[in-house]
């Protein structure tokens, strides 16, 4: 027997989740489906197969405020911002969920960040296992798979008439009343098949590559839009700035790309990648080598948004294949 809730006690549990705390979820805008806050469960949309954007602006927003300075007394008094509300979000795909576990290395390693923490810590992750795929997904090659339950609260499966549940942590326990919750004698449906692109050994080959002239020939394609940073769920690159207004200044982090020119000029105006070439080189080994290498984990999530949103078709499953190539002729 599996644990199985229906359809209508699914829409019933997330009325009632709108009542004390903020509820994120897919929903159309315009033409486009986003994680976006909603007041009423008719704006959900179940049927998708992946957000144009993932959901890492809930924890990592496009631009926050970090803190406040004010005049006080004739001294000064910092205040940090906090969030109040506990946040749940309904309908993360597995390959959104394990980005979220990307970022957690940086962002929570110590000294952690404490904003990002409290983000964590009060939001509840509620799944949807992908039923099908996209041609540009390729989530089985960078450690999960659309049914992935790791890194997530609650995971939910449609099968007729309802959902399978798995509630896996302590915050899902709490998030999903038990009395929800029935026996039934379901199956999953079948996972959906992905082409497999070759991720083994890639740091190793991305290391024996780094000199080789394919990145200044891939960066003549490039226009640096930084559209694949803006939709990629492991992107935190960021800039901070701090805007005075009277007695109070605010210390804002906001969205950068490593693609930036000038994103990495240090003082005296020394830039260490000066060149479409290194800056382009620069996404792919953070992502295949760099990270990895820190933190042990390809900085990839296999959910394809880069190569769906690449106007010059930059595909980093067709890189992946080329750099293994590369690695091999540098044996040679």
């Amino acid at each position: 027997m599996t644990q199985f809730i229906s359809k209508k006690d699914l829409l019933s549990w997330l009325s009632q989740l709108l009542e004390d705390r903020y509820l994120v979820a897919p929903t159309k805008v315009d033409e486009l489906t986003l994680f976006r806050q909603v007041d009423r469960v008719d704006d959900i949309v179940f049927d998708f197969d992946n957000t144009t954007l993932s959901p890492k602006e809930w924890f990592f927003p496009p631009s926050e405020t970090l803190f406040y300075v004010e005049r006080k007394d004739g001294g000064v008094e910092l205040i940090p911002a906090t969030i109040e509300r506990e946040t749940a979000i309904f309908g993360i795909r597995p390959c959104d969920a394990r980005g979220m576990a990307m970022n957690d290395y940086p962002f929570l390693a110590e000294p952690a960040d404490a904003l990002y923490r409290q983000h964590r810590d009060k939001t509840t992750l509620v799944g949807l296992a992908c039923l099908t795929t996209r041609p540009e997904c390729f989530c089985t090659s960078m450690g999960s798979g659309p049914h992935d339950p790791a890194n997530l609260d609650i995971l939910l499966t449609e099968v007729a008439d309802g959902y399978i549940v798995q509630v896996l942590t302590d915050k899902g326990k709490a998030l999903l009343p038990d009395k929800l919750i029935t026996a039934a004698d379901v199956s999953p449906p079948p996972v959906p098949a992905l082409s497999d692109v070759p991720s083994g050994d890639i740091s190793e080959k991305m290391r024996r590559a780094f000199d080789d002239p394919f990145w200044d020939r891939l960066a003549d394609r490039c226009i640096h839009c930084n559209i694949c940073s803006y939709v990629c769920p492991t992107c935190y690159c960021f800039d901070v700035r701090d805007y005075t207004d009277k007695e109070r200044i605010e210390r804002v982090r906001s969205w950068e790309s490593c693609q930036s020119p000038g994103f990495t000029r240090i003082a005296g105006g020394y830039d260490p990648r000066p060149t479409k070439g290194s800056r382009l080189r620069q996404r792919f080994a953070h992502k295949l080598l760099y990270f990895p290498e820190q933190f042990g984990a390809l900085a990839c999530v296999g959910c394809g948004r880069c190569v769906r949103a690449c106007p010059v078709n930059i595909d980093i499953r067709e890189i992946i294949q080329d750099v293994q190539q590369l690695g091999v002729k540098s044996e040679a």
